[in-house]
């Protein structure tokens, strides 16, 4: 069996906080299978993260919430591929699977061995993956392999992997995949700032970040302070971008945001969503 100790401790930590949204007094998502991939450290550091930023396990159920709203909204339109880039342990291809779409995963080989045994414990089936570093691999030509058609509409949830990607290989690989696919739609978050040269507009966001990557024991080398990068440097267009905070009206915790202090919820502004369309 694959050695835990490979796979990045976030994935875990994610799938801890997913865990507890049963338990919220509003829940904006259901993942009945987080729990199968929490444990004791996962929800220790769930808890660190509360005390170094507490909007911080906010973040994460509005982007779960915000991302599953992406993929709902693409089969609606007419998608029927979906591909999970860097997902861990990501289980919208069991969560949707009555929805008619097909489910592809992109992720380490320690990643999706450790899924399929859990999955198979369980009785169920690891999507058609490919294992392998997406930034390094072929990962049309691999996902083609496995049975993606390169020119249908797909949907691509690139999701809580941006801030840790080293800046210099992102562009690439978003060319590389238009290079490829001719119809498809990536979505992904990001920090709005200049994390390159950390750059900031106060020193207080700058020591919130700090004990976030502290408690995650990660860093985030990489944010966007300007999203017209991915249009001169690569055939997309900005279709849908905004602020995770301002989504919380619409998904009914804007008096939660509202009663965090002033300086909360200006951190929160850096922490945005974007989806991307090939032109």
């Amino acid at each position: 069996m694959t050695d835990i100790n490979e796979i990045g401790a976030t994935a875990f930590v994610i799938a801890a906080i997913r865990a507890g949204e049963p338990e919220k007094p509003q829940p904006l998502f259901n993942d009945p299978y987080a729990q199968w991939f929490s444990n004791d450290r996962a929800r220790a550091v769930a808890r660190q993260l509360d005390e170094a930023f507490p909007p911080s396990t906010s973040m994460v159920r509005f982007r779960t919430r915000y991302f599953n709203r992406f993929v709902e909204r693409g089969i609606a339109a007419g998608a029927r591929q979906v591909v999970l880039l860097g997902g861990g342990f990501d289980m919208r291809a069991h969560v949707f699977a009555d929805t008619g779409a097909r489910f592809f995963e992109v992720d380490q080989k320690a990643v999706v061995e450790f899924k399929r045994v859990t999955l198979a414990r369980n009785g169920m089936e690891q999507p058609s993956s490919l294992s392998a570093n997406y930034l390094d691999a072929d990962v049309p030509n691999g996902l083609a392999d496995l049975g993606l058609d390169l020119t249908a509409p797909t949907l691509m949830v690139w999701e809580g992997n941006t801030m840790y990607l080293p800046p210099e290989s992102i562009m690439p690989f978003l060319n590389r995949l238009a290079g490829a696919m001719t119809s498809f739609r990536i979505a992904f978050d990001y920090f709005a700032a200049d994390l390159q040269r950390r750059e900031f507009e106060n020193e207080e966001d700058r020591r919130r970040l700090e004990d976030v990557e502290r408690a995650m024991g990660a860093e985030f080398p990489t944010g966007f302070a300007d999203l017209k990068v991915f249009e001169e440097q690569a055939p997309y267009r900005v279709a849908e971008e905004g602020s995770f905070d301002n989504l919380a009206e619409e998904f009914g915790l804007g008096p939660m945001v509202a009663s965090y202090p002033e300086d909360w919820r200006e951190t929160l502004k850096l922490y945005r969503y974007c989806v991307l369309e090939r032109r």
